[in-house]
């Protein structure tokens, strides 16, 4: 339902909806003095098309209908706008501007609508914090003295996944699996056309991070880099390092991945928690995937988390970043005490087995089923954006949808990870008849025999 507004003299908005109830008509907004106006057509059910001086009112149900199928099908306006045309047409309403009457005040009504319901979504927030922090306090001042003290994650992130954030234990060690697991990756086929230009700026985005923020941390490592190398132990021996940078592509910042001649922005990288749910975006504008968006991502993760909380961060080339956090002073101390880097599982086996021995998640100890592939089936889920570009909601209402998900997320991954995995490894230890002792014992003496220098060498020499 849409409602028209013409230049017919009225002076109530009281007035505007007896006639609207009393049954179709054209009424002048533009002589109306009630302040009130907005609010009268909301409290009936109609959403004005502007903030003041609406042409036109549309149905909120109408609205709410639209942003359900544009969280599946995505741009629908133009869909939408022709399909009222002729429904109204049908019914004997024609309209005066023939050519396209809805899409504009339409488009308008959605944007503002979509505002309104983000605002609504901060207030109720907001509310269900004052309750944590009260109950938080409560807990405080009940606690037993000399016991260990508790942290919270931000409530911005407790929002997003409470399964990861909403605990209040934090300081396992890295070398354990750490408290929380997150993967990164870059997608370059989310572009921003330079000819496009840039909306209004009319809300503040809580997903993706400031242009500014990222090329100061750019900044920021290329100062370093210049700097002298540190003293420091490598995990890894650097020759097998270096054979995973040069095979991939991500570790390559300077290969243009995309056409930089009409686009600004080539891509996006995302952060995800271990159950999927995005959690920070980076707008890539340079060549290649470089380092400045991981690190950003991660330093800008950091600034949401207490400080005795632990990470361990999945990228498709965590040995290369890993090497270069070694190496200079880019992020701080209180950070890369905290951090521990791991490959995806699927990215793991094209790197080089020494490599592997360290990163790959399916070796690590206390990774558990965290593959850090979550990223992939984001941008599976992302792939309807790909043609619109006009906006990134999908996102918020993608995460929102895992949300409410994550109860039969654990459920699957309990039951077809842990439950037949697990079987699974016992059966073949139970078949194998040696002791996990000795297993384990012949385990630790084969990683350290192949994490040597030597025996890279040697490999290298083979396979010459």
């Amino acid at each position: 339902m849409c409602l028209f507004f013409d230049r017919q003299p009225i002076s109530c908005s009281v007035q505007i909806f007896a006639d609207i109830y009393l049954g179709f008509t054209s009424i002048d907004v533009l002589s109306c003095t009630c302040s009130t106006l907005q609010q009268v057509l909301v409290h009936h059910g109609l959403f004005p098309t502007a903030p003041s001086q609406p042409r036109m009112a549309v149905s909120v149900d109408l609205l709410s209908f639209y942003c359900a199928l544009f969280e599946r099908s995505c741009d629908a306006i133009n869909a939408l706008a022709s399909a009222l045309k002729n429904h109204y047409s049908r019914r004997g309403y024609q309209m005066t501007d023939a050519q396209d009457p809805f899409r504009r005040g339409l488009g308008y009504a959605v944007q503002w609508y979509d505002i309104l319901q983000v605002e609504v979504e901060r207030q109720v927030e907001m509310v269900v914090q004052q309750h944590r922090d009260h109950i938080a306090k409560f807990q405080v001042s009940s606690r037993v003295p000399n016991s260990p003290s508790l942290t919270q994650c931000a409530p911005l992130l407790v929002q997003r996944c409470p399964a990861c954030f909403a605990g209040i234990l934090h300081g396992r060690s890295t070398d354990e699996g750490g408290d929380i697991h997150v993967a990164m990756d870059g997608n370059f086929h989310h572009r921003h056309r330079c000819a496009a230009g840039d909306c209004p700026n009319f809300y503040d985005p809580t997903y993706f991070l400031p242009k500014s923020f990222v090329d100061a941390i750019g900044h920021h490592i290329d100062t370093q880099h210049k700097r002298p190398v540190k003293s420091y132990v490598p995990l890894v021996p650097n020759e097998a390092v270096d054979q995973c940078e040069n095979a991939y592509e991500a570790a390559d910042g300077k290969k243009q991945k995309a056409a930089m001649d009409s686009f600004d922005d080539t891509g996006i990288m995302a952060l995800i928690c271990r159950h999927d749910i995005p959690l920070f975006f980076a707008n890539i504008d340079s060549p290649g995937e470089q380092q400045k968006y991981s690190v950003a991502l991660l330093h800008h993760f950091f600034s949401f988390l207490p400080p005795e909380a632990t990470v361990v961060a999945l990228y498709d080339i965590g040995c290369v970043l890993a090497r270069t956090l070694s190496k200079y002073d880019i992020l701080p101390i209180s950070i890369t005490s905290r951090l521990r880097f791991a490959t995806t599982a699927m990215h793991a086996y094209g790197h080089e087995w020494a490599c592997q021995l360290v990163y790959n998640p399916r070796i690590c100890v206390g990774l558990g089923l965290s593959d850090g592939e979550g990223t992939e089936r984001l941008w599976s889920r992302l792939v309807r954006l790909i043609g619109v570009e006009r906006t990134s909601s999908v996102s918020v209402a993608i995460a929102s949808e895992m949300r409410i998900d994550l109860g039969d997320w654990i459920k699957r991954r309990l039951r077809r990870g842990i439950k037949e995995q697990g079987s699974a490894a016992q059966d073949a230890l139970d078949r194998c008849g040696v002791p996990i002792e000795e297993l384990q014992s012949e385990w630790l003496q084969q990683r350290h025999s192949q994490l040597s220098i030597r025996a890279r060498r040697f490999y290298t020499i083979l396979m010459a």
